[in-house]
């Protein structure tokens, strides 16, 4: 039977987009507020992140420290800011995280996570830097990790295997919810973990594309779609 249920968060629990702008938007207004201002135009961000990726490979997970490296970048090349640079980073770094966990849950989320707390162990692993522990839905879950915190993005294993030797269980008596089918659902299926996938398209066309154990497309129904693997489970015991 299972026992535990692993999410992701970005689009999975709330939408990603939103987030990521409002963030976005809040730095640029920190940067304009500065004495001398500094301009923080989107084109030039995409371009520092490709030249601290193609010095850094492994931040393209470690999304905190990307983030970090780039806003260094952008002060350091401004005039009457070069003495201040780290502390500037840093208070820009509060600003960009507080704005990140600025998010919308989907309808329904907490209330199937409150459900599913009530009988399952609930955990986050996630490759984005949201921290769930900042908000009101963090108390469901007994565990949150990042691909930050293993060391290897999704759909590596690694994320899967630090939570089910947590919870001590067998891959089987695991359920995870992701709206990615590669990061998500192929990644979680391959180690025999039981997948739901949240996903916006017709569940029929779905189900022909990617083998999800169940394809929801309202988290409402998470609670019945984690009941109706718990039943298969076991009429194939017996």
């Amino acid at each position: 039977m299972i026992k535990v249920i692993g999410f992701d968060l970005d689009n999975t629990l709330w939408p990603v987009k939103p987030a990521i702008l409002y963030a976005e938007q809040q730095l640029k207004n920190h940067f304009a507020a500065l004495n001398p201002g500094i301009d923080y135009p989107p084109e030039d961000i995409q371009g520092l992140r490709d030249l601290v990726l193609a010095e850094h490979p492994d931040y393209s997970f470690r999304l905190t420290d990307l983030r970090r490296a780039i806003l260094h970048r952008l002060v350091q090349r401004e005039p009457g800011h070069h003495d201040q640079a780290e502390d500037i980073v840093d208070r820009a770094m509060r600003v960009f995280l507080k704005a990140r966990n600025h998010v919308t849950l989907y309808p329904g989320a907490e209330a199937a996570l409150g459900a599913l707390s009530q009988t399952y162990a609930l955990c986050t692993l996630t490759n984005g830097n949201a921290d769930v522990g900042q908000l009101p839905i963090g108390g469901f879950f007994q565990l949150k990790l990042s691909a930050e915190d293993v060391g290897a993005p999704k759909p590596k294993p690694d994320l899967f295997l630090a939570a089910l030797a947590h919870f001590q269980c067998q891959p089987e008596e695991m359920v995870y919810v992701g709206d990615d089918p590669i990061l998500d659902v192929a990644a979680a299926s391959n180690l025999g973990i039981h997948t739901v996938w949240k996903t916006t398209i017709d569940a029929r066309s779905a189900a022909e594309a990617v083998p999800a154990s169940e394809i929801i497309v309202d988290l409402t129904a998470l609670p019945n779609a984690v009941e109706r693997i718990n039943t298969r489970i076991s009429t194939e015991r017996e």
